[in-house]
């Protein structure tokens, strides 16, 4: 990358860095490695838009990582609630027990990619951002960039060595004592000036380099990938006892096998009246007093196009002690704050008040 480029990618960034909750405004001050970690772990698979929002409620409440190290699973799901990707705040958590004592992340790429959740894009970030090391990040942004950049007509993911190439730009990029500038500055112009659609190219600072531009072919890459939908269709259960608690369940479901959630399982549309036999692994059928469909929802998990029927089931008996560690009985009107993902509160919102 000529030296040249990379001062009009600098002077591009200073002019226009947006104001983030997570970025200081003195943009050459080291950051906090914790706030990084976090923003960016956030912001996978995530809009900037999005995580505004959920950075500010979640370093208000976890300020540093011996904070987030004494909290609950659950708890940290209620402040991840609805960013989806529930294992990204799993990692998160387990992370934090782990350098708890330490007080901080480690400095090496070495030592941090060994960290749950923690791989090669948030290692750099960390070591780029936070501590300015010429440590390289290659993200979406700076594929689409690259791609376009030197006409490459394959996406990292293909093999080992398209994987290697854009590696290569990347620390070419992280090569220079402003690594921590030339990394953010290019996330920052993916997001608002080499966009996926509609790249506004006038106001590149790379005008004049890119070979997609000069050959009005940007539209063409990064080339597309190739997706892979699975459809998914279940039955979701709202079961309810005579004391208005409803039943959560840990393990053995098809989605968030590490968390609680409503009971639910595959099942062909419109597969039963009644009760479906799967329910009896949950509760005694002679205690059923009631079996109603509610209605169904839409929601997608990664690969999973997802759409499931709702059924909400009365029981004659008031609900047992909580003991079993994978069962949970949760008073009603306080479902909506214990469930920690938008997949159970879309069933529970079908209840009738």
């Amino acid at each position: 990358m000529d030296n040249a480029f990379l001062k009009r990618l600098r002077e591009w960034f200073k002019k226009n860095a947006a104001e983030l909750p997570w970025r200081l405004a003195d943009l050459d001050a080291p950051r906090d490695a914790y706030a990084v970690w976090i923003s960016e772990t956030m912001l996978q698979q995530t809009q900037v838009s999005t995580v505004r929002d959920y950075f500010v409620r979640w370093m208000k409440r976890f300020p540093d990582i011996q904070i987030l190290a004494e909290a609950s699973e659950e708890e940290v799901f209620k402040y991840w609630q609805g960013l989806g990707y529930y294992s990204r705040a799993r990692n998160i958590l387990k992370t934090a027990k782990i350098v708890a004592e330490s007080k901080e992340l480690p400095r090496t790429r070495k030592e941090l990619e060994t960290l749950p959740g923690i791989g090669a894009y948030t290692a750099g970030a960390i070591l780029s951002l936070a501590y300015h090391q010429r440590e390289a990040i290659l993200d979406g942004n700076l594929v689409r960039i690259f791609s376009r950049l030197y006409a490459l007509d394959f996406l990292p993911t293909d093999s080992k060595e398209a994987l290697k190439t854009y590696w290569d730009y990347a620390r070419e990029i992280a090569d220079s004592p402003k690594a921590y500038v030339h990394n953010e500055a290019l996330m920052e112009l993916g997001r608002t000036v080499c966009k996926i659609k509609n790249p506004d190219c006038e106001n590149c600072p790379f005008q004049g380099a890119c070979k997609a531009c000069a050959e009005n072919r940007t539209a063409e890459f990064p080339p597309s990938k190739k997706h892979i939908q699975k459809d998914w269709h279940g039955t979701v259960l709202v079961i309810e006892s005579a004391d208005h608690k409803i039943l959560a369940v840990h393990g053995g479901q098809k989605f968030f096998k590490n968390q609680f959630t409503l009971p639910h399982f595959e099942l062909p549309r419109n597969a039963t009246a009644g009760l479906p036999a799967p329910a009896e692994a949950y509760i005694d059928a002679d205690q059923v007093i009631g079996v109603q469909s509610i209605g169904s929802f839409r929601h997608n998990i990664t690969i999973h196009k997802i759409e499931c029927d709702v059924l909400h089931i009365q029981l004659s008996k008031k609900a047992p002690a909580n003991k079993a560690s994978e069962i949970q009985w949760v008073k009603r009107n306080l479902a909506q704050e214990f469930f920690a993902n938008s997949f159970c509160l879309k069933a529970l919102a079908l209840l009738k008040a």
